[in-house]
């Protein structure tokens, strides 16, 4: 019943998202914006539901909800849609809202479909480290940064498709400038890389200490080294325009598939208890 009421909630986030991002969809279609109300109700009520099974799920093992794939998808998302609601009052950039709903009810569903959310909690590590549970959290929004940073890379990527085509109607006239997307997309990048810096660091320090999971740290790593990389082609402006907005993409896409090797060699609880050994008999020859 516990494990139900956890699913239950988390798909009813998923399905508030999405219906969050139709709604904005079909009003930018129309060249419109969005009611922010109805909009914002249904992000903040899925926000608020994805946290209730969140927290029950960490409920279970008294930690962070992130020990398996389906919970580190789900933070993910949950930090996404977090960055986007307390950074409305200082980011005013049109349709960052639609794309941020997207990713998050993209994000929701797939997760949900995979075969560890219907596992128990599996919880940070076995040791309750606490700087390991700062590095994961840490790292878990450093990738909820470069999620934005991928939305508003795509949204640089269509406006720019716009310009080139010549069409300014429908989405493509509330779409913000390329020089303000460009910024707003260097500013996540260097926010994303120096969080995922302290992270990495954290963890190598853990790692030196007490045994962790030496792929997940090899993987989160890697996911550094590419970040790092495109920030300083972008800095020398070696790598820029659409080429940038590219690389934010397949970083990510990257980044959230990587996921799955970061969740390896993590204690998964079983389901079901295992079956009691068969008593043996002794028989006479």
């Amino acid at each position: 019943m516990f494990a139900n009421a956890q699913l239950e909630f988390l798909w009813a986030a998923a399905g508030l998202y999405a219906v969050g991002f139709g709604f904005a969809l079909a009003a930018a279609a129309r060249g419109r914006e969005h009611g922010r109300p109805i909009f914002y109700t249904l992000i903040v009520a899925g926000f608020l539901a994805q946290s209730a099974g969140l927290y029950l799920r960490g409920l279970e093992t008294h930690s962070l909800p992130v020990g398996n794939a389906f919970e580190l998808v789900q933070a993910l998302a949950w930090v996404a849609i977090f960055l986007k609601l307390i950074l409305r009052a200082t980011l005013h950039t049109k349709l960052l809202g639609l794309f941020a709903a997207g990713l998050a009810a993209g994000l929701s569903t797939a997760s949900l479909l995979l075969p560890s959310a219907r596992t128990a909690a599996a919880g940070v590590v076995e040791s309750g480290n606490p700087w390991i549970e700062f590095h994961v959290a840490l790292a878990i929004f450093s990738y909820g940064v470069f999620g934005l940073l991928a939305a508003t890379a795509l949204m640089y990527l269509l406006q720019r498709h716009g310009l080139t085509r010549k069409r300014f109607t429908g989405i493509f006239r509330l779409l913000p400038s390329l020089a303000e997307l460009d910024l707003l997309n260097r500013q996540l990048l260097l926010v994303g890389a120096w969080a995922l810096t302290i992270a990495v660091v954290l963890g190598l320090l853990v790692w030196f200490q007490q045994p962790v999971s030496t792929a997940k740290l090899v993987v989160t790593i890697g996911v550094w080294l590419g970040y790092v990389i495109v920030a300083w082609l972008r800095w020398r402006n070696r790598l820029v325009a659409v080429h940038y907005a590219w690389a934010c993409v397949v970083l990510f896409a990257l980044a959230v598939f990587s996921l799955w090797s970061v969740s390896a060699g993590r204690r998964t609880a079983p389901t079901e208890p295992p079956p009691a050994p068969a008593s043996s008999t002794n028989k006479s020859s």
